[in-house]
């Protein structure tokens, strides 16, 4: 999978990519099908999405970035709302030159997803919403908690929060490759991302997305709920809502062919 960097409103960004690699100052041909950029949950990074690329690439052009702030992008500081991720969405197909594309993303890449169709109609072509939210029930105790490890008074926590119990049972090296992706990003960010997330609600604004809109959720989630994503659904003219078996906050890692496959199936009908 071809990678890359690009300076993106005074940010060198890294992104992943399918299709022909380029030399440094060419941007990739990303015509083939419809383009999709994928956006990342909390802490997370482009790569997280690697089944999605891996998958899509041959009929269309799918492209996963690493926000400011993750993994390999510069910096150890995130944003602080939803609102600027948006933006510098934006800023990142002005970048490549892409005027408009599918946005798809995950829990806080949802949101993203959902803010910048909200806000950037005519740059939408459609909306892929996976395991988020328009308004985030973040506990204060999680907060505090990813507080404590950004400031070094606890360590970072490797658990199975997010994970179906299918998934743990049966498919922990999935388990393993999230604990591995969480570790390349400063523990600051995480805990800013979700901060950034408690403090979003998008729930009067969801009428005014007008563009194809496909959601998806986990059965067993119990971060953000399939009630979080029926919401969604229903606020939107002609959403359709799936909701995935034995799959919880990190779908798109532990059920990745059902994810693909409906994928595939709402780009059909673009």
């Amino acid at each position: 999978m071809p990678t890359k960097y690009v300076q993106v409103a005074g940010h060198p960004t890294y992104y992943y990519y399918v299709g022909q690699t380029t030399t440094p100052d060419v941007v990739p041909d990303f015509s083939r099908g419809k383009t999709i950029v994928f956006v990342h949950a909390s802490g997370s990074n482009g790569h997280s999405w690697h089944n999605q690329l891996d998958a899509l690439g041959a009929r269309h052009s799918p492209i996963a970035m690493d926000m400011p702030g993750h993994a390999r992008s510069d910096g150890v500081v995130g944003f602080e709302t939803v609102a600027e991720y948006a933006d510098f969405v934006a800023a990142f197909l002005d970048a490549l030159k892409i005027g408009s594309a599918v946005i798809a993303g995950r829990s806080l890449g949802g949101a993203v997803a959902l803010d910048f169709a909200i806000r950037y109609p005519d740059r939408t072509q459609a909306v892929i919403a996976m395991c988020t939210a328009a308004k985030f029930n973040i506990p204060a105790e999680r907060l505090a908690a990813l507080e404590a490890v950004a400031k070094g008074r606890a360590s970072q926590q490797f658990n199975n929060d997010g994970y179906s119990p299918k998934t743990v049972k049966e498919k922990f090296d999935v388990i393993r490759e999230g604990w591995g992706e969480q570790i390349k990003t400063d523990p600051r960010v995480r805990w800013t991302d979700v901060k950034a997330c408690a403090a979003m609600d998008l729930r009067a604004d969801l009428g005014k997305i007008r563009k194809p809109t496909l959601v998806l959720a986990g059965a067993d989630d119990t971060i953000t709920p399939p009630s979080d994503g029926q919401f969604i659904a229903d606020h939107i003219a002609g959403a359709r809502m799936v909701t995935i078996a034995d799959a919880a906050h990190n779908l798109p890692t532990e059920q990745p062919a059902a994810v693909n496959a409906e994928i595939e199936k709402f780009l059909s009908q673009l």
